[in-house]
């Protein structure tokens, strides 16, 4: 088979399989500014595309020419965040990644967490306030780290936000937790009192309420062993496992009919995205040993879901009581 024909055919393939047939033929038309009858040459190869065309389709379905047109073998990540300057554009391209969660399907989310799964945070007010504030200071700004409930937080941030919830409720997913998830948190938090980055101690103290808040939330989900869907939709299924030899690194796997991604440290600006099925199924058969190596606490496992949650309650009441005593110390 022609070369050329055979590469074109894999790639108008690729993208077909992301967004669809009748996607890819009527973007091609007008980003390329051809008619039907020449789109549909290109996508059966029967004439070549330029580089230059092959380089428009790729930005604008936002795919990699390594995962589309290289070899099985070759690994390629996608770095989505080099050109962006604020929150709103790390989170806006977050979400791009999201989107298919909330379309009706056969798709599946797994979470193994270090820190607490970052979909959490979203729908608790001071905690993503918060959080906001360190990705602003550590990523985008100069300025020294300054927190307080009139952080920007415009239409477009409330809407993802509202968004990125609703599309990690509508499928099937499956964590692994520890119990160490919330103690980066209590350290940014303690840090952030001993130089003074807060200004004012209410915001303080809604946060450690706020965080409170969020435990019982997980017990809560952890007991049902379901989230709550929209609408009509019936609740889905939330597995929760328990692993506590230590995982240094958020690792998320997301597959569905149309494509899988393997998603390594999905909860900050930096993260990487591979299409590639090989990792997907060699991420795939590691995560499953390791949830064969962990406990279920979600639904069942009644004894090892009270221990979990009982060193979580002490860890939170310990972080409770320092942050008490240095707010006598810095905000006196």
């Amino acid at each position: 088979m022609n070369p050329q024909k055979e590469n074109q055919e894999k790639f108008f393939a690729f993208l077909s399989k992301r967004v669809g047939s009748e996607v890819v033929l009527h973007d091609s038309m007008e980003i390329l500014n051809l008619r039907k009858g020449a789109v549909y040459k290109r996508m059966n190869g029967d004439t070549a595309l330029t580089t230059a065309e092959l380089t428009m389709l790729a930005k604008h379905f936002k795919v990699s020419l390594d995962a589309s047109l290289g070899d099985e073998d070759f690994i390629s990540f996608i770095h989505p965040f080099s050109s962006n300057r604020s929150s709103i554009d790390f989170l806006d391209t977050f979400n791009m990644f999201l989107i298919p969660l909330g379309t009706p399907g056969e798709s599946r989310l797994t979470y193994l967490a270090n820190e607490l799964p970052v979909f959490y945070y979203f729908s608790h007010e001071y905690i993503f306030n918060f959080l906001l504030s360190i990705w602003n200071h550590l990523h985008w700004q100069d300025s020294r780290l300054v927190i307080n409930k009139n952080v920007v937080i415009d239409e477009r941030i409330q809407k993802i936000r509202k968004e990125i919830t609703n599309y990690y409720n509508a499928h099937p997913v499956t964590e692994i937790w520890n119990s160490n998830m919330f103690a980066n948190m209590y350290q940014q938090v303690i840090f952030s009192i001993t130089i003074r980055a807060f200004e004012d101690v209410a915001f303080i103290e809604n946060l450690v309420r706020d965080i409170g808040k969020l435990i019982n939330h997980l017990r809560d989900l952890a007991l049902s062993g379901e989230k709550a869907s929209l609408g009509s939709r019936p609740n889905t299924e939330l597995k929760i496992y328990l692993n506590e030899f230590g995982n240094y690194l958020n690792l998320v796997l997301y597959e569905s009919p149309k494509f899988k991604a393997t998603f390594i440290g999905f909860d900050i600006p930096q993260y990487l995205v591979s299409h590639n099925e090989k990792l997907f199924a060699y991420t795939t058969e590691w995560i499953n040993k390791i949830r064969k190596r962990s406990v279920l606490i979600s639904s069942e496992g009644y004894q090892y879901r009270e221990l979990f949650f009982l060193k979580m309650e002490n860890d939170y009441k310990h972080f409770k009581e320092r942050v008490d005593k240095l707010l006598n110390v810095y905000y006196v």
